[in-house]
């Protein structure tokens, strides 16, 4: 497989990583439980736990979108030059 192609797929893996904090995906964890997560001490530390994950994730997606793009940037200018 050609690199570039390679690349393009690591920066989709990269977005979707990105888009984790998106109101969508955190409205769909919420309708995995019925009742939401509840205000048990166990519901709340699942909802700490998962916002906490999410954020963290999100920030690698951000980080790994910017590298890669860099990447396929400076892959491609090289090439036009030869």
């Amino acid at each position: 497989m050609d690199k570039n192609a390679k690349i393009l797929y690591c920066i989709f893996g990269s977005a979707i990583l990105a888009l984790l904090n998106n109101p969508i995906f955190s409205r769909s964890m919420l309708g995995i439980f019925q009742s939401g997560y509840g205000r048990n001490l166990l519901g709340v530390y699942l909802e700490f736990l998962t916002k906490f994950l999410t954020n963290i994730l999100s920030l690698v997606g951000f980080i790994l979108l910017i590298i890669f793009s860099i990447m396929l940037i400076i892959r491609n200018v090289n090439l036009k030059d030869k």
